[in-house]
């Protein structure tokens, strides 16, 4: 069961690859992360379907099997350097005026970090 995470090391938008389980090696994008769940969801992989029956409000919600993408543990994904276009490992640095930067160990490449959205 994956742990909370106080400060993921992925964010939306991030493409990263899987290094472990049935989708090994397969990149995508980060379409959402679950901080307090430790999980992910990548766009397009670890798809499942889903079999739901009508609702009963006169056809409100269609019945039939849907394909959704399930989370992921966090320790699952690794980032994708945008210089090298390699997997690497992240490190956070701090800048003088107190903010954080993403920075690629493999590159020195800084990441962008995208704005909170809620």
């Amino acid at each position: 069961m994956p742990q909370a995470v106080t400060k993921p090391h992925v964010a939306k938008g991030d493409t990263v690859v899987i290094r472990r389980g049935k989708e090994k090696g397969k990149r995508g994008v980060v379409k959402a992360v679950f901080p307090k769940a430790g999980t992910a969801t990548v766009e397009g992989l670890n798809v499942i379907k889903r079999h739901t029956k009508p609702g009963q409000a006169g056809g409100q919600q269609a019945g039939g099997i849907f394909e959704k993408e399930a989370p992921l543990p966090l320790c699952v994904l690794q980032i994708i350097d945008p210089k090298t276009n390699l997997p690497s490992r992240i490190r956070r640095i701090r800048q003088t005026d107190g903010s954080s930067v993403r920075v690629a160990v493999r590159s020195g490449e800084q990441l962008p970090i995208p704005a909170k959205v809620r």
